[in-house]
């Protein structure tokens, strides 16, 4: 059996609050668009896409992250004003938050160190640099979107884990569980 696993930085409930409300801003400027938006539950940070895994890799994979998240201290983030979209905000596929990371690269460091322990499980690794992103939504077909001017009342935030997680696909949308989660060093 097989699931379907990313890895991901998973963030505090009053973010992922902060982040829904500004997805309903841009929801309502955009209304009669059609845009999927992300549930609340599933905003998160994707470190590495994996695919569909079978089950008895999970344990592998296990025994070489664990060590390599570990060597990291708690990683800080802010969340940015900048909303942009890929590949452009003139033919928009994806909307995303900008967030800031406050620990000196240390998040794309962990990002390619994990990345070069995946590859070397035989595991296929995106080759573009890494960007520091939250998906609000999806676009559906080519459209302009009105971006809101934005104000974050909750300004920094900590992190203490990766998470292994696996996403079932639903017609309803993706259902995420955390499958392992791997602490940095002081936790």
């Amino acid at each position: 059996m097989t699931k379907r696993l990313f890895l991901a930085i998973n963030l505090p409930p009053e973010i992922k609050e902060e982040i829904f409300n500004l997805a309903l801003k841009l929801k309502k400027l955009n209304k009669n668009k059609l845009i999927k938006w992300v549930e609340k539950d599933n905003f998160h940070l994707t470190l590495h896409f994996l695919g569909s895994v079978p089950e008895e890799k999970i344990s592998t994979i296990n025994q070489a992250l664990a060590p390599i998240v570990a060597n990291f201290p708690t990683l800080n983030f802010a969340l940015s004003d900048s909303i942009n979209a890929l590949p452009d905000l003139n033919n928009p596929k994806v909307i995303f938050l900008e967030i800031k990371e406050l620990n000196d690269g240390q998040t794309i460091k962990l990002q390619k160190q994990i990345g070069g322990s995946l590859a070397r499980l035989g595991f296929a690794i995106d080759k573009r640099p890494f960007r520091l992103h939250l998906t609000l939504g999806r676009v559906k077909f080519k459209t302009a979107i009105q971006i809101p001017n934005l104000q974050f009342p909750v300004s920094n935030f900590q992190i203490s884990s990766v998470d292994l997680m696996s996403s079932e696909l639903t017609s309803a949308g993706p259902i995420y569980s955390i499958v392992k989660a791997y602490n940095f060093k002081n936790n």
